[in-house]
This record gives C-alpha cells, sequence and structure tokens, in this order.
C-alpha cells in the first residue's frame, strides 16, 4: 500500500494528535474464467480494488485507524448484482497498542482469519476457495454492502495471539436473524503455527469449530485444516511450493461431507510466477465437489499498487 497524500500534523486540528497519514492501496486484475457446467464456458474476468486507510498517532502511543474499500468486478459493484454501479463497502475503525486491538463496524472475523485457513488459494480468482475449510459459515471482511457489523477484539505478544469477534442481528444487520462469537488462539514456533477457533452462532449451517497446523520445510509450505461445520465435517491438506525465484505451485484436497456421498471431494492446482514490481501471471484449475462436480479455470494477470 503506497502513501499518496498526507503525513503531517497540520492535518489534524485537534491538539495531542502527533501524526496523520491517508494511504491508498489496491490491486487490480484481468484474465479469462472457464466453468464447464455454465451457460458461456469462458467468459471474461476482471476486479479493481481501490484500499482508503487513515490514521493516526496520539501522543501517548494509541494507534487510530480507519478503512473503507471500493471495489468493482466485471459488471457487478464488489460482490453485488450483474449491471450495477460500483461502491464503497461499510467502513471498520480500529485502536490499537502494545499488541492490542479492538476495530468496530465491518467485522473480520475470528475464524475467518485464522493462520493457515487460506492455504493452497489458487489460480487469479480462487477458483471458489474451496480450499477454505469453514465453508464460510462465519463472519469475513467483505467489498459488498452488506459486510457483518460488529466488534473485533486482537491480541499477540510473541508467538500467541487471540482473535474474538461478535457481530449481532440489528445495527447495520437488519433483520439477519442471528448473532455469531467467535474466537481463535494461534500458537507459532517460526517453523509451525498452530490454532484452533469455536463459534457460537444462531444461524443454521455455520461453523461450530475449526483447526489448522501448518509447517514450513525449505521451499515448501503445507496445512492440515478441519472444521465442523453444523456437523458437517470438511478436513483436508493443502500446500504452496516455491520453483525457483519467482514461480509459485499451489494446491489442496479436502473431503467435504457437506457436498453428500455423490460428491464430497474437492481438489485444485494453480501457479503464481511474479513479474517483479508487484505483478503476477496467475492460473489454476480446480474440480468443485457436489451432485455434479464442476471443472473451473483461470488465468490471468495481477498487480498491486
Amino acid at each position: 500500500m503506497k502513501k499518496v497524500l498526507f503525513a503531517t500534523t497540520a492535518l489534524v486540528a485537534t491538539a495531542g494528535v502527533a501524526a496523520a497519514d491517508v494511504t491508498f492501496g489496491g490491486l487490480g486484475r484481468f484474465g479469462v474464467y472457464y466453468n464447464e457446467n455454465a451457460a458461456t464456458e469462458v467468459t471474461l474476468e476482471s476486479r479493481f480494488r481501490l484500499i482508503v486507510t487513515g490514521t493516526a498517532e496520539s501522543d501517548n502511543g494509541l494507534s487510530f485507524g480507519a478503512q473503507i474499500r471500493y471495489q468493482s468486478n466485471e459488471h457487478r459493484d464488489g460482490y453485488g448484482a450483474p449491471q450495477g454501479n460500483a461502491a464503497f463497502n461499510t467502513p471498520r475503525f480500529w485502536v490499537s497498542t502494545n499488541g492490542f486491538t479492538v476495530s468496530v463496524g465491518q467485522v473480520l472475523g475470528a475464524i475467518e482469519n485464522m493462520p493457515g485457513m487460506y492455504t493452497g488459494s489458487i489460480g487469479l480468482t480462487g477458483l471458489s476457495y474451496r480450499n477454505v475449510v469453514y465453508n464460510f459459515g462465519a463472519d469475513a471482511y467483505t467489498s459488498g454492502s452488506t459486510g457483518s457489523q460488529g466488534v473485533d477484539v486482537i491480541y499477540s505478544s510473541g508467538a500467541w495471539g487471540v482473535h474474538l469477534s461478535h457481530s449481532w442481528d440489528g445495527s447495520g444487520n437488519a433483520g439477519r436473524g442471528f448473532d455469531r462469537t467467535a474466537v481463535h488462539g494461534s500458537y507459532s514456533t517460526g517453523q509451525y503455527t498452530f490454532a484452533v477457533g469455536f463459534q457460537d452462532s444462531d444461524n443454521a449451517g455455520d461453523t461450530e469449530w475449526a483447526a489448522t497446523a501448518t509447517g514450513t520445510w525449505g521451499n515448501f509450505t503445507g496445512t492440515l485444516a478441519y472444521a465442523d461445520n453444523d456437523g458437517n465435517a470438511k478436513y483436508g491438506i493443502a500446500g504452496d511450493y516455491q520453483v525457483g525465484a519467482a514461480t509459485f505451485i499451489r494446491g489442496y484436497v479436502n473431503h467435504d461431507e457437506g457436498l453428500g456421498a455423490s460428491g464430497d471431494e474437492n481438489y485444485g492446482i494453480g501457479f503464481q510466477h511474479r513479474l517483479g514490481g508487484g505483478t503476477f501471471l496467475e492460473g489454476g484449475v480446480a474440480s468443485l465437489g457436489g451432485a455434479t462436480s464442476t471443472t473451473v479455470a483461470d488465468l490471468g494477470l495481477r498487480f498491486s499498487f
């Protein structure tokens, strides 16, 4: 993320504020997407994302921040309906000090942010992210306008980390009909990272608990992951392997009881080649389980700014 606007105390009129910054960053991507069961099998894929972050620091060392995201996909606003107008999502705000952060507004989500949860993500688009074992049955930060509103409390000290999140029906989630409270704890030895998370939710199908174990051996990083998604177990293995100085191979395979016995396996493989300067060539192919298994693939370019 690049600082392109302000970094000065003169911008803040309130006495006692030591510094204030506004940063702009984001990504762009474009390419092709294939779905063997779609009416149009090959389509163009694109996304533009702009992230605006404002921060300030008080004289006593408290760090304040706010962030908002603008996103447009091909013919979509954020994750909204086709032919929509691109728009900003709902903001989040935070204050932090000495490894302790309290965030309000759009929730990050304790289960979503467990270490190792996204190991093995492939391709330009993630290809439905079937590598993620919690099946998105928990709160997660989103570019759409319907992100869950609530509170995150995050603390890290040395090898240990804890993340607590809560969202509720109402106060920006009106009509949702359920509350969610989740927590995860993590421990890292450097080479190995372990995490376990639990969730209390009134929503049918949501994740009850999840666990990940990640290890790094030379150029290879592998993760074992398990989630209980309201009585349906999903578990698997995922990995990243660096080939040479700029190329990475990524893949996963898992079993999802929620898909039914006729098609309960997901697997995929992809690559990323780093072109330098924050630019990438990415692609992948995956088989998505279900009553009718589906092969999907993508290929394209991505850049960060």
